[in-house]
């Protein structure tokens, strides 16, 4: 698989919003036959948590499998190999711009609020607007 096939979503501790963003992104691109994978990580956590249950429970509501989900911190990726980054708040953008020197065009920002602690409705919704912006990407990949 070569950098050009990759994207990524970020968000803080990549257990709810970018597993979320990284599962349904890979169940429409191989639906629709577009030959890109996402990966996702986060800027503050350690690598090797589970997916939030609520995000396990509202993905599953839609067919998206999250069980095996671990998460990944950000120094244990390779920034380069991915082709766009797509980070859920500005302040993830900002500091992938800053700190790891990702050109803002390979950025773009998907303003999707943390749903950590919130009901299971809150996680629908974030669900759901991930779930938007990501049909809307994967029209960019496709041929």
């Amino acid at each position: 698989m070569t950098q050009r096939d990759k994207i990524a979503f970020v968000c803080t501790g990549n257990t709810c919003r970018s597993p979320m963003a990284e599962g349904i992104f890979n169940k429409l691109a191989a639906e629709k036959g577009v030959s890109v994978v996402a990966e996702s990580f986060g800027v503050a956590t350690i690598s090797g948590l589970t997916a939030s249950e609520q995000s396990v429970s509202v993905c599953k509501e839609i067919g998206v499998d999250l069980t095996d989900f671990r998460s990944t911190e950000i120094n244990d990726v390779n920034i380069e190999d991915y082709k766009h980054i797509y980070c859920m708040s500005q302040s993830h953008a900002k500091l992938l711009s800053e700190y790891y020197f990702v050109p803002a065009d390979d950025i773009s920002v998907l303003s999707v609020d943390d749903p950590y602690g919130g009901s299971t409705e809150i996680y629908r919704i974030c669900r759901d607007e991930i779930y938007n912006s990501v049909e809307e990407i994967i029209k960019e990949y496709e041929n």
